[in-house]
């Protein structure tokens, strides 16, 4: 079983720069210790060696491209250019 104890917490809090009260301190502690009881749960854990997939039919939709007249788009458009949209320049040529 993980040991943790007051100065680790501490450790942990001054790193994250928490200021605790002596009430958060023990509070703290407790819930932690909790928390990595559960993790040390996870090496009894038996994992086989072999995945077996849980489903194996495709469930999603087939991406099929359409080509739809852009005049509509480019009419929401602020700003075009000969069919094209146009946009503020974020890259400087060098």
């Amino acid at each position: 079983m993980t040991t943790f104890n007051k100065e680790e917490l501490l450790h942990l809090a001054d790193l994250a720069g928490l200021p605790l009260a002596e009430s958060e301190i023990a509070l703290f502690s407790e819930q932690i210790k909790a928390i990595l009881a559960y993790v040390d749960q996870l090496k009894d854990v038996q994992l086989s060696a072999e995945i077996v997939p849980l489903r194996t039919d495709n469930v999603l939709r087939e991406d099929i491209a359409e080509r739809k007249p852009s005049a509509a788009f480019l009419a929401q458009a602020p700003e075009t250019d000969d069919g094209y949209f146009v946009v503020p320049k974020i890259l400087d040529e060098k």
